[in-house]
């Protein structure tokens, strides 16, 4: 009896650890089915992730319509406009300066003034010998006529048989004497006014005016000092700077290239962030034997009067301008064996299209023919890529 009860709880507890082990696998079981679907579909998500990110990535940038052209890279230096050594126009003592160096002066405007004593005396003998010759050709023309009117008289005399031949000569001669006396007091007149005019005309140079509006840059005299017309005495350095001008020079292959009128543009050192727009004004048609070169001359608007005389320039000609062409980003272009391409994007993918190309400034490059406006280029990540490539296209 014992034998069998000990064999019955022997199997009871059998039982129970077999049930106890199902339960525990069940468990386990639900669980790691759990487990492995939230790893399947962790493992879905990447591979998704991974596969967008294959594709190509690209810029683009959309074509537009622009001026372009093909600069010429030159240096030079800065002059000015107008440019002058104000001398005197008559010798003299300088009596008095009303500018220093710096001093904005305007056209007309005086400088200087010479000493005018001696001028004013000879001034005035001019007007008195003017007035002596205007009293003798008054004396001289009431004589005329009154030897007019005798031999007028000794003529009645004459055709009436009453008078002499001889007496009527002698009249006819001393009228024809005075009549070319009165033209040489008139003579005489004209002489002393031009005296006249010419010494008012020293007075007048006595006060040295500017030529033109400018900056008077060197002041060359003082008060109290003689100057003279030969040699000449330069009294001022006299610059009108409102417009400049920067001659630069050119190698000789140029020349056929630019033209009086061609953009430039103009920088200088003390404004690096500023660029000065100009013009060819001229065009020097020599070209030095020695360095293969020829000179232009750029004329620049100088508001503020920021550019100085002097300043080393850097030019930037633009001889040909193409006008309101298609253009693109230089890197938009691919070409091979003399073949020009570009990778147009059409939704998510590029289109290799032939394109024909014109001139290029190193930055944008013209398409003749094989693009619109508006279209939408790829210009980094496209070289070698297939036609009809997807891709993703990268945000600036």
């Amino acid at each position: 009896m014992l034998g069998f009860q000990a064999v019955g709880e022997k199997q009871v507890r059998k039982l129970i650890s077999i049930l106890v082990t199902g339960v525990l696998g069940c468990i386990l079981l639900v669980c790691g089915c759990d487990f492995f679907g939230s790893e399947e579909e962790n493992t879905v998500t990447p591979k998704k992730v991974r596969v967008q990110s294959k594709l190509p990535e690209v810029k683009v940038a959309t074509v537009k319509r622009a001026d372009i052209s093909v600069p010429i890279y030159s240096t030079g230096s800065v002059f000015p406009d107008h440019e002058s050594k104000v001398g005197p126009k008559i010798s003299g003592t300088v009596e008095r300066v009303f500018v220093e160096e710096g001093d904005h002066v305007e056209e007309g405007e005086l400088l200087a003034q010479l000493d005018q004593k001696d001028l004013l005396i000879t001034e005035r003998q001019c007007q008195a010998a003017v007035k002596v010759a205007e009293m003798q050709l008054k004396e001289a023309e009431l004589k005329v006529e009154n030897l007019r009117k005798e031999k007028d008289r000794l003529a009645n005399l004459l055709n009436k048989k009453v008078l002499s031949q001889q007496k009527y000569d002698e009249i006819d001669t001393a009228h024809s004497m005075a009549v070319t006396g009165l033209e040489v007091i008139r003579a005489q007149i004209l002489s002393a006014k031009e005296n006249l005019a010419m010494a008012r005309q020293k007075l007048r140079d006595t006060r040295i005016l500017a030529p033109f509006s400018g900056l008077i840059v060197k002041r060359l005299i003082n008060q109290g000092e003689y100057v003279t017309t030969m040699p000449p005495s330069p009294l001022f350095l006299l610059m009108n700077i409102d417009t400049v001008k920067a001659e630069v020079g050119l190698p000789e292959v140029h020349l056929s290239r630019v033209a009086v009128g061609d953009p430039v543009d103009i920088t200088v050192d003390a404004y690096p962030r500023n660029t000065f727009r100009g013009t060819v004004s001229n065009i020097n048609p020599t070209v030095d034997p020695l360095s293969r070169s020829f000179t232009l001359k750029v004329r620049i608007p100088n508001r503020g009067q920021r550019l100085k005389p002097g300043m080393f320039a850097r030019a930037t000609i633009y001889p040909e301008i193409h006008e309101n062409a298609v253009v693109v980003p230089f890197k938009a272009v691919v070409t091979s064996e003399e073949t020009a391409h570009v990778y147009v994007l059409k939704g998510n993918r590029v289109k290799l299209r032939k394109v024909a190309t014109g001139i290029t400034d190193e930055q944008q490059i013209e398409v003749i023919e094989g693009l619109a406006e508006g279209e939408v280029v790829a210009v980094d990540g496209h070289y070698g890529m297939p036609d009809n490539t997807r891709v993703r296209v990268l945000k600036e």
